[in-house]
């Protein structure tokens, strides 16, 4: 209480000034906590602070350089946020007096270049953000000391080459992101020592292949995003040690081919994304070993068709899509046949739709089936012909008749089961698509139960009123008779 006593008698509100150069502003957040903005970049010791603050945040500083005293005498220091701060350049020594720091962000400063003994004193980092700059180069022994580094921040920059040897040391790295950058490949044993990552964060760079060999490290990854690159090719082998992976997303990169046994290994992964990319086809053996796959992705792609067998063995399948998809015109017989579990599926441009093409999917819930060449549901399998228990089903919800010369459909399907415009989703390119919902889950026992809650709750609170009164007319009885 003293120590937040005397910061803000120290930075209490100040008359304001006429000087262009900006007033630091400096408040005590916590304990051993300071927060300031608008004083000099270059030298955060001269704004008083004291020197045993352990954390310190920065922002919308003056721009300007930070020297190698910068931050005096501050040897307790853990944590250190500068960000949105111009800062022109860095010196080797900014941050060596710092020997306890845990945490270090420069984010959206503007950074162009690090020196590379930069980090060299502040072993016991936890924690190093570099986000949001604008670094084009960085040294490959700039990490070498910080062995001991768990996460590591690179996202977004403008690096264009990631040296071999940047992360060789850094063997308890667990997550590091350097999305958003500009390396059109990953340098052979970069990632050799990282065996225990848990995450590593590839996309949205400019890396056009994966090699074989190259991501063999990272037997312990659980997620590997690698949508929004330019791939063009993955090596046969490339993801074969990636054993327990639970997310691997594919999408929104140029390719045109997989290799049939691209994902034998992945045995595990539930979550597969694929859209937006120029395939053509479908290895007929692609997913053969993904029965634990819950959702697929195959929107904006170039397939004409999907092999049964492709999906024959995607038994817990949950959802499964491909809309936008302008050549996918028509669906084998039994494309959809084994899927018994998916619940939601979306499909688009189909010209046919395969007799009872729905009648295996007992669990479906959901049916979009939107941006269709057809002009009314009549002419479709699903709704006019072929048993089945979703026969009937509806695709349009303003056509209970149809304006073909063959007259009103001979299954008018019952109100309740009638879909509406849904509204646009989350794939792009999809302004509105119909759909068809199943039978809703029976809630009645659920609502009953409710009400005799509140019956009860009410009976209860009755008699406590009731005997509240009589208690207080008889205390007040007794008190009149004494």
């Amino acid at each position: 209480m003293l120590r937040s006593a005397s910061c803000a008698r120290r930075w209490g509100p100040r008359a304001p000034s006429r000087s262009p150069v900006p007033t630091p502003a400096c408040k005590c957040v916590l304990r051993d906590t300071v927060q300031c903005s608008g004083g000099p970049v270059a030298r955060p010791a001269l704004l008083g602070l004291p020197a045993n603050l352990t954390h310190i945040l920065l922002f919308r500083m003056g721009p300007g350089t930070l020297r190698n005293d910068s931050f005096g005498s501050m040897t307790v220091m853990q944590r250190v946020i500068l960000t949105d701060s111009p800062m022109a350049s860095t010196a080797p020594g900014a941050f060596h007096d710092l020997i306890k720091l845990k945490t270090l962000r420069l984010s959206r400063n503007g950074i162009t270049h690090l020196p590379a003994t930069l980090v060299d004193k502040v072993v016991l980092l936890e924690q190093l953000f570099l986000d949001r700059n604008e670094l084009k180069d960085i040294d490959q022994n700039m990490f070498g000391k910080l062995v001991d580094l768990p996460e590591l921040f690179l996202n977004p920059n403008q690096l264009a080459v990631l040296p071999a040897r940047l992360l060789s040391r850094l063997g308890n790295l667990r997550l590091r992101d350097v999305s958003a950058n500009n390396p059109p490949h990953l340098p052979r044993g970069m990632l050799a020592a990282q065996a225990r990552r848990e995450k590593l964060a590839l996309h949205s760079n400019r890396l056009e292949a994966l090699g074989t060999g190259l991501l063999s490290p990272l037997r312990a990854s659980k997620e590997l995003p690698l949508h929004g690159n330019h791939l063009r090719s993955i090596a046969p082998g490339a993801l074969d040690t990636l054993w327990n992976l639970s997310s691997l997303t594919l999408s929104r990169n140029r390719l045109e081919f997989l290799p049939p046994t691209s994902l034998l290994h992945s045995r595990d992964l539930p979550f597969l994304t694929l859209f937006e990319n120029p395939l053509a086809e479908l290895p007929e053996v692609l997913f053969r070993e993904l029965a634990g796959l819950r959702e697929l992705w195959l929107n904006s792609t170039r397939l004409r068709t999907l092999p049964a067998a492709a999906l024959r063995p995607l038994s817990g399948l949950r959802a499964f899509g491909v809309t936008v998809s302008p050549r996918l015109r028509a669906l084998p017989e039994d494309a959809l046949r084994r899927l018994a579990a998916p619940r939601e599926l979306a499909l688009s441009q189909l010209e046919t739709l395969p007799v009872d093409a729905f009648a295996d999917l007992p669990r479906l819930a959901e049916i979009w089936l939107g941006h269709h060449p057809w002009r009314c549901d009549c002419s479709l399998p699903p709704r006019c012909r072929g048993p089945g228990p979703r026969a009937s089903l509806p695709l349009w919800a303003q056509d209970p008749e149809c304006p073909d010369p063959r007259g009103p459909p001979p299954c008018p399907a019952p109100a309740a089961t009638r879909p509406a415009l849904a509204p646009a989703g989350s794939e792009p390119g999809v302004r509105a698509q119909l759909g068809a919902r199943g039978p809703r889950p029976d809630h009645s026992l659920f609502w009953g139960l409710y009400f005799l809650l509140l019956a009860t709750q009410a009976v209860i609170t009755g008699i406590i009123v009731f005997a509240v009164v009589k208690l207080g007319r008889l205390f007040r009885r007794l008190i009149r008779e004494r």
